[in-house]
């Protein structure tokens, strides 16, 4: 399906969130928080040309109209080649690997660690769903993580962001003084 970006001036949380009028989701069997893979012909880099964003229906019409696409500023900012006005194709996609590794936490088995590994990185790069994530910590909260699964799970996270380096000497909030080595 070809559909016109029109750009929407609000910021979201999930850097791949987009917005599909109800006749255009309908149209490609898609519901809320379902996943669309994007085509941007123009783009020069593999990485802009396609990518999966994750769906919000607008059912009224009046953000975004039969063959519109709405694209928020930050994703807006983040695919340099994709601008207002600009045609781009959209059909459905599969969820990612890391969606099936919340499905079998949910059933109780316990995870690898590449399995965590995967659904924490999909989870900072915004490929999954806010309903995913919330499947997964309620999979957590159930059936509950080994000590081989939360270790992977802090590494994974500490992976995930900056790491901070303090020097030999760290201090607690208590300065008692803790000596790494």
């Amino acid at each position: 399906m070809k559909l016109k970006v029109k750009e929407i001036n609000f910021e979201t949380g999930n850097a791949k969130d987009i917005v599909l009028n109800i006749k255009d989701a309908q149209e490609l069997g898609q519901k809320a928080g379902e996943r669309v893979i994007v085509k941007n012909i123009r783009s020069k880099s593999i990485e802009e040309k396609y990518w999966v964003a994750i769906i919000q229906i607008d059912f009224l019409g009046s953000i975004v109209e039969p063959g519109e696409i709405g694209v928020f500023l930050n994703l807006l900012r983040e695919k340099k080649d994709l601008k207002n006005e600009m045609i781009v194709s959209v059909r459905p996609a599969d969820p990612p690997d890391s969606f099936r590794f919340i499905q079998k936490k949910i059933k109780g088995q316990k995870l690898s660690s590449e399995e965590i590994n995967n659904i924490i990185s999909d989870a900072v790069s915004g490929s999954l769903s806010r309903i995913d994530l919330a499947a997964f910590i309620t999979g957590v909260s159930i059936n509950g993580m080994d000590n081989e699964e939360m270790t992977a799970l802090t590494l994974s996270e500490t992976r995930s962001g900056e790491i901070f380096y303090f020097g030999m000497d760290v201090y607690d909030k208590h300065s008692t003084k803790i000596y790494i080595s």
